[in-house]
């Protein structure tokens, strides 16, 4: 019986850990919906997404996270924004699915910038499977069968401020915490803080544009966490870029935007700490489908036209 409490002490001590960091995306720009539901209704389409991230390959029970959404707008009007998400995070002995829903309201600030406000509601699960235990005395099978679970309710909310040029997401995530007293897990729930800004470079010809970006979290005893990234995109088509995430990482993202409504994106990190030694890095894939899309404006219209006008121009200069 020691042994058994002395086993459940360091799975419940490591799953509060757990619970106090939030998931982490190295392309954090291809997943801001995760950490701001104010993302909801900010562009005209309807989108849906899946990802997966295998964190420190090579470490037995490394984390390995699983997520899909769909979001977008009623009519694709880009007022009323909606959502809805699930993920699932395996880390060892414990597993995290979050299941959440989505309202986000846009207005216009001037002609050319717009702010949202989201809300996220959600449902959480924590489970610890006692089986997968690995004991010291192999004939012990006192855990055999058992699954430690706990709920949690959850609230995010979030600002979105963003034009063409630029954009500026502030978010919390588990806003309600020990508030909720009727679940089993609320009460271990920190606040986290996400503030993510960047802005658009364009050349003149519009076919390669520059986007740094960077995103800063924090939650509550934990330093704050930076993490820069510097990409760039060909023809609204092909994009790359480097990412580095203070006290943690570096990576590289490479992906590619097909036929105006698939975009596939992949990122790979490694450590920059001791662990580096012990594992094979860290490999993310987002896949991307608009499902639902306006007809274009009649500025991008005008600008798809005119781009073509150059390439037709510069082919024959060529000759």
């Amino acid at each position: 019986m020691k042994r058994l409490l002395t086993i459940l002490a360091v799975i419940l001590a490591c799953s509060k850990l757990h619970a106090q960091q939030q998931f982490v995306f190295t392309n954090y720009l291809l997943n801001q919906y995760y950490y701001n539901p104010a993302l909801a209704g900010s562009e005209n389409v309807h989108r849906a997404n899946v990802g997966y991230r295998n964190q420190w390959t090579g470490f037995d029970g490394a984390p390995l996270t699983l997520h899909a959404n769909f979001y977008g707008s009623l009519k694709n009007k880009m007022k009323h924004g909606y959502g809805v998400s699930f993920m699932s995070d395996r880390s060892g002995l414990v597993q995290n699915i979050n299941v959440n829903l989505n309202y986000a309201y846009h207005l216009r600030v001037t002609d050319s910038i717009r702010l949202g406000f989201g809300v996220r509601p959600g449902y959480q699960q924590y489970n610890i499977k006692l089986y997968d235990a690995q004991l010291a005395d192999s004939g012990d099978d006192i855990l055999t069968g058992n699954i430690l679970s706990m709920n949690a309710v959850n609230l995010d909310a979030g600002l979105y401020l963003y034009s063409n040029k630029f954009y500026v997401s502030l978010s919390m995530r588990h806003m309600l915490g020990k508030i909720v007293s009727f679940t089993g897990y609320n009460q271990n729930l920190s606040k986290h803080f996400t503030l993510i800004g960047g802005y658009n470079f364009r050349n003149k010809k519009k076919t390669l544009e520059f986007q740094p970006s960077l995103m800063l979290q924090y939650v509550s005893p934990a330093p704050p966490q930076l993490s820069v990234m510097m990409k760039a995109t060909y023809k609204k088509k092909y994009f790359g870029g480097l990412v580095y995430r203070t006290q943690d990482a570096l990576a590289i993202v490479a992906g590619i935007n097909l036929f105006n409504r698939w975009t596939i994106g992949y990122a790979y990190g490694f450590s920059l700490g001791g662990v580096r030694s012990y594992n094979y890095g860290t490999h993310e894939l987002m896949i991307s489908f608009i499902t639902t899309k306006n007809k274009p404006s009649l500025e991008e219209e005008d600008e798809e036209l005119n781009n073509g006008i150059f390439e037709e121009n510069k082919e024959k200069n060529k000759e």
